[in-house]
């Protein structure tokens, strides 16, 4: 059976990062993280397994889709690059690593994670370049993300480029951040279908989540409207879900609110919502009027 691996994991990737673009949201200031399938094979560690540039950009994507390079192939080619057996063994652990976490950048992005200022004079050893650096505490290993800002752009566009992860079992696990002095809290993740523009938010905090909840009650006491604590919970679930905040006029307009919904799933929220809406003893077309 054709070993497809590699590609597997490359068609994972790409739907996350390629498929969407991601806003997240940091005090006084949004990074928009796009990017493109050429840059997967760069963040796979496939830059370390021969001479440079054999396996990255449209070379690399060309060699992973032909099937010309496999999963199973990285390993002796690993061993034609480097003489001495330890490198080979410790080169290969970690482009493996990498490859096979690759796809956990979407818990990465669905969970709470730390974004740091990355400050090269902090691991000047390292010679990391990037800007920003992302690092999420999983049960066995750290996932660290680096993003870094578009040239000659005033918008906080970004793009990944690189990709590491450490084991908690080995001493220097926290080697690439522990250093770095200067974090951000992340309010939350927006995540955005390329194709369609829909939104909807994949994390938010807990700080967050309660300002946006007391912005809620404060929005509804404004309107003459009495929430029940059911109604804010089912209002927090559709700012979640649609990735925008409703005010009391997107509430109270059924009919936009429908066609936002693209599945079943979505179309219950709203019908919840309906219910609860009527259940507080509001009806479309009254909110202006309170």
């Amino acid at each position: 059976m054709k070993d497809t691996k590699l590609l597997d994991k490359f068609n994972e990737a790409k739907q996350i990062l390629c498929g969407y673009d991601y806003y997240i949201h940091i005090p006084k200031k949004i990074l928009h993280l796009t990017n493109g399938e050429l840059k997967i094979p760069h963040l796979m560690g496939l830059q370390y397994i021969a001479k440079e540039g054999m396996f990255e950009g449209d070379q690399g994507v060309y060699m992973i889709k032909s099937g010309r390079l496999r999963y199973d192939s990285i390993e002796k080619l690993i061993q034609k690059y480097y003489k001495r057996t330890e490198k080979q063994k410790s080169v290969a652990a970690m482009v493996y690593g990498k490859i096979n976490n690759l796809p956990r950048i979407n818990e990465m992005l669905r969970s709470e994670s730390v974004l740091y200022l990355y400050d090269i004079t902090a691991n000047p050893e390292l010679r990391l370049k990037t800007d920003y650096l992302l690092v999420n505490q999983q049960q066995d290993v750290v996932l660290q993300l680096g993003l870094i800002k578009a040239a000659k752009t005033k918008e906080q566009i970004c793009h990944c480029n690189s990709f590491m992860v450490d084991y908690k079992k080995d001493a220097d696990y926290d080697l690439h951040y522990r250093n770095l002095t200067h974090c951000y809290e992340i309010s939350k993740i927006v995540c955005e279908e390329k194709d369609t523009k829909r939104a909807e938010v994949i994390y938010q905090s807990r700080k967050a989540e309660q300002r946006e909840r007391a912005g809620i009650e404060k929005m509804f006491e404004a309107a003459g409207i009495v929430a029940d604590e059911k109604l804010i919970k089912t209002v927090l679930r559709l700012n979640k879900k649609f990735g925008i905040y409703h005010t009391p006029d997107m509430l109270n307009d059924r009919e936009a609110l429908l066609k936002q919904c693209k599945d079943k799933r979505e179309m219950n929220i709203v019908m919840d919502f309906f219910a609860l809406w009527e259940e507080n003893g509001i009806h479309a077309g009254t909110v202006g009027g309170r």
